[in-house]
């Protein structure tokens, strides 16, 4: 956990050191996608939610509904 960490501190570190104009450039060829950086995710609900996870389909199944993620 702590290389996790480690590397999602310096992920941000280099985010926030940028000008505007290298984000904006960032952003134009790959979205919101750094934004990931700064979400606080919910450690219960991902706890919850593995048990639903089907590996063969690569979606959540919960009862006879299928939800996949998309990024």
């Amino acid at each position: 956990m702590d290389c996790r960490r480690n590397r999602e501190d310096e992920l941000k570190g280099i985010w926030q050191s940028w000008d505007e104009a290298k984000k904006t450039r960032f952003q134009d060829n790959y979205g919101n996608v750094a934004q990931l950086l700064f979400v606080k995710p919910d450690d219960a609900l991902l706890k919850a939610m593995v048990h639903f996870w089907d590996p063969t389909y690569r979606c959540f199944m919960f009862n006879e509904v299928d939800m996949s993620v998309d990024f």
